[in-house]
């Protein structure tokens, strides 16, 4: 270990934070990982409470004056990557806690927000969460089956935005039985997206990659919309569908 090291791990401490790579240990210790310059420089802007920061030496002496040295702790790369969750260290882990939202803490009137219905792929909810931060949207419900948002390629995907755009895990149906407020299916079988009336407020419901949006959730949705097409292409990519309407209902 460096003599640079701020901070000292117990081997209980380094086992609780490698199995943070895996889902029922982050709801255990209800703290996550968060990989990459950007992506902790972010976290230490937030209000996300931060436990420790590995980092290898030149990452460090390259952030050092961003960087919270009483949180430090720094490891020679061989060190590093048995911590990592990705393919490719990157050579900083942040080490926070959740933040708990509740239901109660939402608010969905006045603005537009997204509702995800079975999103599994880790990498698309990211994105999703990135596009959400990228054109103002500040709430996104998501299906209690959805992936973890915690999930360190969910985070990485996100590049620092899951700091800024909150998530709730709730039943959809529930949702859009109790919030009065417009909600629109995005289907292959819609009203175009460029014909329709912009909303002020409303949910943008982005269906499974594979499956779309369940039934018992669609029947409720308010609007049917699509995006148009000229090729012969089956499908979008969830995150790339969420991105078109976000730009046509917020930009549009």
């Amino acid at each position: 270990m460096s003599i640079f090291a701020f901070i000292m791990l117990s081997n209980l401490r380094k086992k609780e934070i490698i199995s943070l790579k895996q889902k029922k240990y982050r709801q255990r210790y209800s703290q996550f990982l968060v990989e990459g310059e950007k992506s902790v420089l972010e976290l230490c802007q937030s209000s996300f409470l931060i436990e420790e920061i590995l980092v290898t030496e030149p990452v460090f002496e390259k952030l050092k004056d961003l960087l919270p040295t009483s949180k430090v702790l720094i490891l020679n790369e061989k060190e590093h990557k048995q911590y990592s969750a990705l393919d490719t260290s990157p050579g900083i882990i942040a080490v926070s806690n959740f933040e708990e939202n509740t239901l109660e803490s939402f608010t969905f009137y006045n603005q537009i927000s997204l509702m995800l219905d079975s999103i599994s792929d880790p990498g698309n909810l990211g994105t999703i969460i990135r596009i959400a931060d990228w054109y103002g949207i500040k709430s996104i419900v998501c299906s209690p089956d959805c992936v973890d948002v915690y999930n360190p390629k969910t985070i990485a995907a996100s590049m620092g935005s899951f700091t800024r755009v909150r998530l709730i895990y709730t039943p959809l149906d529930e949702i859009l039985k109790s919030i009065p407020i417009p909600s629109f299916a995005c289907v292959m079988n819609g009203e175009l997206i460029e014909t329709i009336k912009k909303p002020s407020e409303g949910f943008i419901v982005i269906g499974n990659e594979a499956n779309g949006i369940h039934e018992n959730n669609l029947k409720l949705c308010t609007h049917n919309i699509t995006i148009p097409k000229k090729g012969q292409a089956e499908s979008l990519n969830a995150a790339i569908a969420t991105a078109i309407v976000c730009h046509s209902f917020i930009m549009g």
